[in-house]
């Protein structure tokens, strides 16, 4: 008898257990200099910075992956993480992750070599150039939406950026399409001088994306009440300028007038 009582105590525990939320988030991230990157060997960036402090605020445990992007989203529908970051949006992914406040600011355009004779200062002036476009990625969606009114350009693909700058510089391509800073990083980090951001195309929110199969509400909650914390006391933003990015929220944002009405702050 007491042996019995005992298994059924073990199982009441394991129940209760089961049934609360876990205080575990695991996120899975890509090399997006200068937004997140390896160092050391740990994962680290601005972005990353910030997804930290939030979890320290929110008193959370939060683990961190590194890895190719396509390996990072299977990884995450298959339930070996909670969250991916940093992710902007789009009808797709709304169908599968919640969205938590926009962090920061970012820009799509065009660089360009310098020595093209006339730079490119309309959408209109890009209808005959070979794009290249790190892909497939929300990025090549965009510039894909482009081309439909512009079917004369070209688009190149390559599976990471480093490689279409590079061709850039060359002279293989007329242009690049990428987001702002990334194109900032990437040429620094390459050492070309011979390219130029020439148009700024679209100005977009980056989120932090979770699983909603996988993620308890009340973590992605408690996560979203951390992040308007540290925005609200201006952490936040000091991490974001430090690197010279722009934060979408300020200490005096509103931020339930940041979302965009199809992106939940907090999961439903």
């Amino acid at each position: 008898m007491k042996t019995f009582f005992l298994v059924l105590a073990t199982i009441s525990a394991t129940i209760c257990l089961a049934s609360e939320p876990s205080n575990t988030l695991i996120f899975n991230t890509q090399d997006f200099r200068p937004f997140t990157y390896l160092q050391n060997g740990e994962v680290t960036g601005p972005a990353t910075s910030i997804v930290k402090l939030a979890c320290e605020t929110a008193r959370i445990d939060c683990r961190f992956h590194l890895m190719e992007w396509p390996t990072a989203i299977k990884e995450a529908k298959a339930g070996q993480a909670h969250g991916l970051f940093v992710v902007g949006w789009n009808e797709d992914r709304n169908q599968w992750l919640y969205y938590s406040l926009p962090i920061i600011r970012g820009e799509y355009g065009f660089f360009t070599n310098v020595q093209t004779p006339d730079e490119p200062k309309t959408l209109t002036e890009y209808q005959h150039h070979n794009v290249g476009v790190y892909g497939p990625s929300n990025l090549a969606n965009s510039l894909q939406k482009i081309q439909k009114a512009m079917p004369s350009m070209r688009i190149s693909m390559f599976e990471d950026d480093s490689t279409a700058f590079q061709q850039l510089s060359e002279g293989k391509l007329d242009s690049v399409y990428s987001n702002r800073d990334v194109g900032y990083a990437m040429i620094r980090e390459l050492g070309l001088s011979n390219l130029r951001y020439s148009m700024h195309q679209k100005q977009l929110n980056y989120y932090i994306g979770f699983m909603k199969e996988y993620t308890p509400r009340k973590l992605v909650n408690r996560f979203n009440h951390a992040l308007k914390v540290i925005f609200r006391d201006g952490q936040a933003q000091k991490i974001l300028s430090a690197h010279q990015l722009e934060p979408i929220m300020t200490s005096q944002s509103n931020s339930s007038d940041l979302l965009q009405t199809n992106v939940a702050a907090t999961a439903p």
